[in-house]
């Protein structure tokens, strides 16, 4: 074999041996493009020709395994990745905020000043507010419809806040 067919029989094969690492990363909530380029550099994996990942390499690998697919408009995944990144995040979470319900922390703001005081950052690396822990809440239930995590109704002096912001 020669030429091109030789280096794509060579990249399916590099492709294929990577699968069970990109399933396991995509698992742990690197979904990104970018996040898995990174981790799989982190981890010290080279690519087919013993360079670093980047997120096109990411992109001509996972559209090799078959594990992008075009969506509307030509985009890739539609933002499925960031959704699924927000749902691994939100699943980590959980257990915590179902410890907090324990407690008898149901407002909105109690638990995002536990959040706070414990350290726990959102989504972006910030505070926690009322509309963080709603929609994690929200995010939660779609997850988990059969879980405990719900959304507690409002006080008047938490819905004036939230209205003020």
């Amino acid at each position: 074999m020669h030429g091109a067919l030789a280096n794509r029989r060579a990249a399916d094969s590099r492709a294929r041996a990577l699968v069970s690492i990109i399933r396991e990363l995509g698992e742990a909530g690197f979904v990104s493009r970018r996040a898995l380029a990174d981790e799989l550099n982190r981890r010290g994996i080279p690519t087919a020709r013993g360079g670093h990942w980047h997120r096109t390499t990411v992109v001509r690998m996972l559209t090799r395994l078959g594990l992008l697919t075009s969506g509307k408009g030509g985009r890739i995944n539609n933002g499925l990745a960031h959704k699924q990144a927000a749902d691994a995040r939100a699943k980590a979470v959980a257990p915590t905020i179902r410890a907090l319900q324990g407690r008898g922390l149901v407002s909105l703001k109690s638990i995002a000043r536990e959040l706070n005081e414990h350290g726990i950052t959102a989504a972006r690396g910030g505070k926690w507010h009322l509309n963080s822990v709603t929609r994690l809440l929200q995010r939660l239930e779609r997850l988990e419809p059969s879980s405990r995590t719900v959304v507690a109704p409002m006080s008047d002096a938490e819905r004036k806040a939230r209205s003020s912001s």
